[in-house]
């Protein structure tokens, strides 16, 4: 009984301080929940394809757009989620930084390799970063640049030799030579900064170098001279279907915003083009649009829509800023009309061949487009609809 006299004080303290972490713990948890959760919505939102379509038909987890059930969602579930989803159109969508491949769409992040002792199996604790400049290169007067640097414990960057390397086309997993790089860490043909351990390759496409590429470098590095293989990955696209040649107008339309691009197109056919749309006051990000349809040989405008209910719902006025327009030629071997074909166009389908990507990168226009002034409230608050949107929710009802 002394001792609790004695002691209370401070046992009631310590309990009130391990109370206060464990509120603290699970706040902090709760919020990176919260954060997953918001994520998660922010990625279903901004995909342009349904996210409950694939409902019930998986073996269970979640599918890639934002976290529906693949499996024991509840029709009532299913529909609530297809239609926060269907406020706005498929060719429309809602975006913020969030949504990194979209805000970054010419970027690539690539993860760095940990090193580990072959004999050990165990992490030496260098770390080594092999990372292209950009997701991919276009054009047969691009250039690819790819820097690869090592660190150790410490995190101060370590002496790398560069042992050899090979650029490799990567076609229905195999492996094709193609035309070798060049490196560097002097300063020049793109390394920044000359004996900073950074070393630079840059590599310019052939003709048929298009496609899936592969630069594999062995390399020896670190004081205790360890020895591993690096490989970095991007697309090659040399030749040149079409670009955007930087003219651009916009108008309000049926209570939307319209941003018409101009395109010079060199190859015709089917395209998909995107477009980003961003305040002009605050860069952040409000929404892309989506184009697909045919191309002409020549110069042709083309209409992306971003839907007026989206800049209602960000409440931000204009000007905005349209901005990353890029995009490819599909160059599938199967035409959609096929699908419409009954069994010719199965037997078309089923016979189709292609030894060609399955796309030409556009020269996309980086730069920045401002719009005219606009006040949120001319453009239309309507949810989006169509006969797509009414089967969809016909065909959940029936569900339930």
């Amino acid at each position: 009984m002394d001792l609790i006299r004695r002691y209370g004080v401070y046992l009631a303290a310590v309990i009130l301080v391990v109370i206060g972490l464990i509120f603290f713990l699970n706040k902090d948890n709760a919020g990176s929940d919260q954060d997953a959760s918001e994520k998660a919505r922010q990625e279903r939102m901004a995909s342009s394809s349904d996210p409950t379509q694939n409902d019930g038909t998986s073996g269970g987890g979640s599918d890639s757009s934002g976290g529906i059930p693949d499996d024991g969602a509840t029709p009532e579930y299913i529909l609530e989620k297809y239609l926060e989803w269907a406020e706005y159109p498929p060719f429309s969508r809602p975006m913020s930084i969030l949504n990194h491949d979209l805000a970054f769409p010419f970027i690539i992040e690539t993860s760095p390799d940990y090193s580990i002792d072959p004999k050990t199996n165990e992490p030496t604790g260098y770390v080594c970063l092999f990372q292209p400049k950009t997701w991919a290169v276009i054009g047969n007067k691009d250039m690819m640049y790819v820097t690869l640097e090592c660190r150790d414990k410490a995190r101060n960057r370590v002496k790398v030799s560069i042992d050899s390397h090979q650029v490799f086309k990567e076609w229905e997993g195999q492996r094709f030579g193609v035309v070798s790089a060049s490196v560097n860490d002097n300063g020049t043909d793109g390394d920044q900064t000359r004996g900073d351990n950074i070393f630079t390759f840059s590599w310019k496409p052939q003709k048929a170098d298009w496609g899936q590429m592969s630069l594999v470098a062995e390399i020896t590095y670190g004081p205790e001279n360890l020895k591993t293989t690096l490989t970095s990955s991007f697309f090659s696209s040399p030749s040149i279907p079409a670009e955007f040649n930087g003219v651009f107008s916009d108008s309000l339309h049926d209570g939307s915003l319209i941003v018409r691009a101009v395109v010079n197109v060199y190859k015709k056919g089917k395209y998909h083009l995107e477009a980003n749309l961003k305040d002009e006051k605050n860069g952040e990000y409000v929404a892309y649009s989506v184009y697909d349809g045919d191309l002409v040989s020549g110069s042709n405008e083309v209409e992306f829509t971003f839907y007026g209910k989206i800049l209602r719902d960000k409440d931000l006025d204009g000007p905005y800023l349209a901005t990353s327009f890029r995009g490819h030629r599909v160059n599938l071997p199967i035409d959609p009309e096929w699908f419409n074909q009954g069994a010719e166009g199965l037997r078309k389908i089923q016979a189709a061949k292609t030894t060609e990507p399955d796309r030409e990168l556009v020269i996309p226009y980086k730069d920045e487009y401002k719009t005219k002034y606009y006040k949120v409230e001319s453009f239309s608050n309507a949810a989006w609809d169509s006969a797509d949107k009414q089967n969809r929710i016909r065909q959940i009802k029936s569900l339930q």
